[in-house]
């Protein structure tokens, strides 16, 4: 993969993104701290999350990688329900206790 079609691929976590593209960077002689680079790696990521990522304004792919990490673990613990409504696991587990 070229670093002009660098993204996060489907199935692909936030984090091994990440490291591929600090990789390809490095590799290039790329400055991780242009704000070009930045939009290039939020660019990069899955569409629900660069969406969400852009409302925060962030300064750094660091940040990026941490908020995109945390996104991506919440939108692991939701499951949809019939209807279309989404719960947490752990919600859903604890009604099944009950």
């Amino acid at each position: 993969m070229s670093w002009k079609t660098l993204h996060q691929l489907k199935g692909k976590s936030v984090q091994s993104y990440a490291q591929e593209f600090r990789k390809r960077a490095l590799i290039l002689g790329i400055s991780l701290d242009s704000p070009e680079t930045l939009l290039k790696y939020i660019g990069g990521l899955h569409n629900y999350l660069r969406h969400t990522i852009l409302m925060f304004n962030p300064t750094s792919i660091d940040e990026v990688s941490v908020q995109a990490t945390h996104l991506e673990t919440r939108g692991k613990n939701v499951v949809p329900e019939i209807g279309g409504s989404s719960k947490p696991t752990e919600s859903k587990n604890k009604e099944k206790r009950k």
